[in-house]
């Protein structure tokens, strides 16, 4: 019996410490210090700290690090494999959801939240925006939408975040640039729309460049009748004419900021006839970005340009909304999975009657039941959109945040008709780069 009480306790423990992960800050200094080698590297180095159960957090964190870092094509390629792999773990086998029951959630391969699993085809379509391939880039916003409408239709309860207003937003800017007129006003109206949700659901406010850029094109392809209907007037807001802006060159700032919220274990004691037990499931911690102002500027010679951004993505608040409305199925899953280890304990302890078997069983019960806190810590915790339009020309762009000195972002070759693209990361530690 003592042999036997000591290798199941030992058997629990060893479960209980399994939720180690990667050192999320050595990343985060690196890449907050432009050393990018340094961060790549560190990925790298890490992946064996990652685990047997952790391989789609690797394979998101090593896309974004490259990308952050300017390797697009290798960013693109583990974005394919997070894809890959997260729909395979999503449709995993009976017997592995089972296994998690009886012990935790770390027992089995993480397949990612929906809203992550989202966010893989948003940002390898960001990605390939930055490579120059939007026709790529279109076909992520397609698997995106495919992707969301997919899990409204599998679930019961229908989850909040059904689709990406900024996904939408992206795509007309897309169609737009390469003269797909008609296909851009469907998806900036759709945008529109979808931000109206976004302002009831996470309270983001509809972004004034998107009316303009929807007022625009809708002028153009002589579709004011349905904007207005939607409650959108040419009066809500001023704006370049389509024939203007096709002699100008068009620049949009897409600008990351912070970091996405962190999963923290809650739980609940309850009792039962052989005392208190453990349920515990993930909640979100936010840490909002310290601040949210950032301003596009362009100069060229003697012109200079500004623009501020907007709020386009509060990848915070999606989170947190996407974990919300699973809540019961995590709850669900939880307290079957402790009524199961109590009904095994309580088998076991019947064949020890000096009583230690019991209290060893569930001080280890009390230590393996952890809540699942394993979640995408490179992403950005928000998403802001700057544009304007400015004469051909080639320009030196720049981003400063909350009053800061300006950043250096890149040059720029402004083309009429033409859109460009800048990317700005304000990391965790507060620097803008590239």
């Amino acid at each position: 019996m003592k042999t036997r009480f000591t290798s199941v306790v030992l058997c629990l423990f060893f479960l209980a410490g399994c939720a180690a992960g990667p050192d999320y800050k050595s990343i985060d200094l690196k890449l907050s210090g432009n050393n990018c080698t340094g961060a790549v590297a560190s990925i790298g180095d890490q992946k064996e700290r990652y685990g047997r159960n952790r391989k789609l957090l690797f394979q998101m964190d090593a896309a974004m690090i490259n990308m952050f870092c300017g390797d697009y094509d290798t960013a693109n390629d583990y974005f394919h494999k997070a894809e890959t792999l997260a729909e395979n773990l999503w449709t995993k086998s009976v017997s592995k959801e089972a296994a998690s029951f009886l012990w935790n959630d770390y027992t089995r391969p993480y397949a990612g939240e929906d809203f992550e699993r989202a966010m893989i085809n948003l940002f390898s379509a960001i990605s390939y925006i930055e490579s120059g391939k939007t026709d790529e880039a279109l076909v992520e916003v397609r698997r995106l939408n495919a992707l969301l409408s997919m899990y409204n239709e599998k679930y019961e309860e229908k989850n909040v975040y059904k689709e990406d207003a900024f996904a939408r937003y992206l795509s007309a800017i897309l169609y737009e640039s390469t003269g797909s007129l008609d296909d851009a006003f469907i998806d900036y109206f759709h945008a529109y729309k979808l931000f109206e949700d976004y302002g009831r659901d996470y309270g983001t406010p509809m972004p004034p460049v998107l009316v303009e850029d929807l007022l625009r094109v809708a002028a153009r392809v002589n579709r004011m009748d349905e904007v207005r209907q939607a409650g959108c007037s040419a009066a809500s807001a001023s704006f370049l004419s389509f024939d203007k802006t096709r002699k100008l060159g068009r620049v949009v700032m897409v600008h990351f900021l912070g970091r996405a919220p962190k999963k923290i274990e809650a739980s609940l004691i309850l009792p039962t006839p052989d005392g208190p037990v453990k349920v515990a499931f993930p909640e979100y911690a936010v840490t909002p970005p310290g601040c949210r102002d950032s301003t596009l500027f362009l100069e060229s010679g003697a012109d200079r340009f500004s623009a501020a951004s907007h709020l386009v993505e509060d990848i915070n608040k999606i989170a947190v909304k996407n974990l919300d409305d699973r809540k019961v199925r995590i709850m669900a899953r939880a307290v079957v999975r402790t009524a199961a280890k109590q009904v095994m304990f309580h088998q076991l302890a019947k064949e020890d009657s000096s009583g230690l078997l019991k209290v060893g069983l569930n001080i280890a019960n009390t230590l393996i039941e952890r809540a699942d806190t394993r979640c995408w810590r490179t992403l950005p915790g928000e998403i802001h959109l700057a544009q304007m339009f400015v004469p051909p020309g080639s320009y030196q762009a720049y981003a400063a945040t909350c009053g800061s000195e300006k950043t250096m972002l890149k040059n720029i070759d402004v083309t009429e008709g033409e859109t460009a693209f800048v990317f700005c990361v304000t990391h965790p530690l507060g620097k803008n780069t590239l």
